[in-house]
């Protein structure tokens, strides 16, 4: 008998998962995602209408890949324009810095239009730090994105995937890691769905030994 229930109980899982495979992963895949593809340039810079005291002013130059999933041309609306593009922030090992890009920013929006697969953009931003005479980025852990910050063409609203591109100066030695495109998302387990196959096995574990029990007293008694 306890063989049986065994079974039944397995294949009661199995067409369960089966029939509601919904209730298990809850992942998708943004339509636009974006990366930094490659770092071409870091370096310190002049420019006499950014000069500004007490400071080094830095330039890194990007390329930047937009993925379009679709098989269509997709068309993004950016509430508010940027340039550059891409966003700098940094963590640094010696806390009294601090960095400050230069962004031009347009309260309008605009329309971007990207067609199927992968649409290729330069960008270059410019970044004080505070520190004067610096020759190359201080010891410290950089992010650089390239933000979407997608509205469609129907008025709603899509969330895109931004991969972070990392640089990491360890006593002036950089390293660069770029992060790849996937072509599907990570499954999320949706964490109801979680909590009632936890409950549910475990009911099903308790049938289970006390039916086992019942059935070892009922043998022992000659009753079964």
């Amino acid at each position: 008998m306890s063989k049986k229930l065994s079974n039944i109980l397995a294949f009661s899982l199995f067409f369960f998962v089966l029939l509601f495979p919904n209730s298990l992963i809850t992942g998708s895949t943004p339509t636009i995602a974006s990366r930094i593809s490659q770092i071409t340039e870091i370096s310190v810079t002049t420019d006499n209408s950014y000069d500004k005291p007490n400071t080094t002013l830095f330039r890194i130059n990007v390329s930047v890949e937009i993925l379009n999933r679709n098989t269509e041309n997709y068309t993004v609306i950016e509430t508010a324009d940027h340039y550059p593009k891409i966003v700098i922030n940094a963590s640094f090992v010696n806390q009294t810095l601090g960095l400050e890009p230069i962004i031009i920013s347009l309260n309008m929006g605009t329309e971007y239009i990207y067609q199927p697969a992968i649409t290729e953009e330069y960008e270059s931003i410019k970044f004080y730090i505070n520190q004067t005479n610096l020759a190359c980025l201080p010891d410290g852990n950089y992010t650089i994105i390239r933000p979407i910050n997608t509205a469609s063409k129907y008025g709603g609203i899509e969330a895109a995937e931004m991969l972070p591109t990392l640089i990491r100066v360890t006593s002036g030695i950089t390293n660069i890691t770029y992060a790849n495109f996937t072509d599907l998302p990570l499954p999320e387990v949706s964490s109801a769905f979680t909590a009632t196959l936890t409950t549910t096995f475990l009911l099903l574990i308790s049938f289970f030994v006390m039916t086992r029990k019942n059935s070892t007293k009922l043998k022992k008694a000659g009753l079964f």
